[in-house]
């Protein structure tokens, strides 16, 4: 089926969520305050409605198939009619079968593709896998014909949305913002996925976070945080549901600031102020001629509104989808370096060298995570100017600290290509840069084995204290 044939399909869910404590009223996506900000407050509304059409709420939840997100997906024909009970052929190719078997399957959205029906939606009730019936919770007003197409999706989003409820939702947030009700007592603070960045990850600086970085982090955890690990508490196919869940919660998040930053240009909040100021005019005719102008660039079929989505969401799914490929996946071109005493020294010398990958700038002299940049002022791209606070910043605008390496806790993990891959290709969404444009496979493999040296090596605290660059004790807690 193309993408033409169809591009929404509306997963109606469950009012209440198992898991969920929540009163299912309240269960919204909450705007991003900080980009929306600076944006008109029609304009906004704009956004609000955008997302809702093609993402819906967390409790009735919108599988847009334009987005490369498992969505549980079957397609085929109908070989009988029986009232409500449609009993059905799949293509094989293009049916995740296995997902059909779940229970989160009543709820999910059916479509016909072809026939008199063609274009209308209807919600699962229940299905048979022993003779392939489905039951929808609606009489058809026109009975489909034999042969007529089909498709039906959305049982991998429902059953991703139930166990992110239960599992993930107290510290993540509703809609992925990293602001759950037990984030703020949490350090560092749970990842917000809304800029569609994950830290740690196998592929390259430019690239995505592949599925199974994600399988790796939730399923493991990371070392030195409050992020537990769910294996073996989750089964694998609980993993992959979750994981498309948290995947389709970072595109929309993506979308949602791209939205926002465009029509920050031309609406932004003190627009009508602004105007009414130099041209003598009413704030109230200023706010008029911004709801027209607003209205038009939304109902522009060329050049409007949806041509910016459509634009925006390409660029999306590309991206989303090459971090599939095993094109990005970081892999070393030469084997690891032995980890000898001489392999080591050299790893040193690099580490302190000021003009290489220049990792004593934040590590510091030692690996103690007081490089002299923790004491200065970091320049702020999106506000304009510098930071107030001293120090390091992430994509996310908090603060963050070097690792002290000396402690032995690696987040992204601790086996050598893990350490390589983060000496490679930086951490994404924080200062952490890549150092594969200046530094050889040989001696990246050399850091790899002088930082796995670096929680073993002998330092009294005087002499740690002796050598901060920073200027002062050195940081001991935890780093984010």
């Amino acid at each position: 089926m193309s993408a033409r044939e169809w591009r929404l399909l509306v997963v109606a869910l469950a009012c209440v969520v198992a898991g969920c404590a929540e009163d299912a009223s309240k269960m919204r996506f909450a705007q991003n305050a900080a980009v929306a900000k600076p944006v008109h407050y029609k304009a906004k509304a704009v956004v609000e409605q955008k997302l809702l059409d093609h993402f819906g709420t967390p409790i009735n939840s919108v599988a847009w198939l334009k987005l490369p997100v498992n969505y549980g997906k079957a397609e085929g024909k109908v070989k009988s009619v029986a009232g409500q009970l449609l009993q059905v052929e799949f293509q094989a190719d293009s049916s995740d079968l296995e997902g059909l078997k779940s229970p989160e399957i009543s709820g999910s959205g059916w479509l016909f593709t072809s026939g008199a029906n063609l274009g209308q939606s209807f919600l699962v009730a229940g299905y048979d896998t022993d003779d392939q019936t489905f039951e929808l919770f609606e009489d058809l007003k026109t009975a489909p014909a034999i042969g007529d197409q089909f498709a039906v999706a959305g049982q991998n989003l429902r059953h991703g949305r139930k166990l992110y409820a239960r599992h993930c939702q107290h510290c993540h947030g509703i809609n992925g913002d990293g602001d759950g009700t037990t984030a703020k007592y949490l350090n560092p603070r749970p990842r917000d996925y809304r800029l569609g960045i994950f830290k740690f990850t196998s592929t390259n600086k430019d690239t995505k976070a592949a599925r199974e970085d994600l399988k790796r982090v939730i399923g493991q955890g990371i070392p030195g945080t409050y992020m537990p690990a769910f294996v073996p508490m989750l089964k694998d196919n609980e993993l992959t549901v979750i994981i498309e869940y948290v995947r389709w919660l970072a595109m929309r998040g993506e979308l949602e600031v791209q939205l926002l930053k465009d029509l920050k240009n031309d609406y932004s909040a003190d627009r009508a102020r602004k105007e009414a100021q130099g041209t003598k005019s009413s704030t109230s005719d200023i706010e008029k001629q911004i709801a027209k102008q607003l209205e038009d660039y939304v109902a522009n079929p060329t050049d409007g509104l949806d041509a910016f989505i459509e634009s925006v969401t390409g660029d999306m799914v590309l991206a989303w989808e090459a971090a599939e490929t095993a094109e990005t996946v970081i892999m070393p071109p030469v084997p690891r370096v032995p980890d000898t005493a001489e392999s080591r020294a050299r790893g040193k010398a690099l580490f302190v060298k000021t003009d290489g990958g220049k990792c004593i700038n934040c590590h510091g002299p030692t690996g103690r995570g007081n490089g002299f940049q923790t004491e200065d002022f970091q320049k702020n791209d999106a506000a304009g100017g510098f930071y107030e606070k001293r120090g390091l910043h992430d994509a996310w605008d908090q603060p963050i600290k070097p690792r002290d390496l000396t402690r032995g806790i690696y987040r992204g993990g601790r086996r050598p290509i893990d350490i390589y891959r983060r000496i490679s290709q930086g951490i994404k969404g924080t200062p952490m840069p890549p150092v594969a444009a200046t530094v050889k496979p040989e001696e990246i493999w050399d850091l790899v084995n002088y930082v796995l040296s670096v929680p073993f090596e002998p330092a009294s605290p005087s002499a740690a204290k002796a050598q901060s660059i920073a200027g002062q004790q050195n940081e001991l807690g935890s780093a984010n």
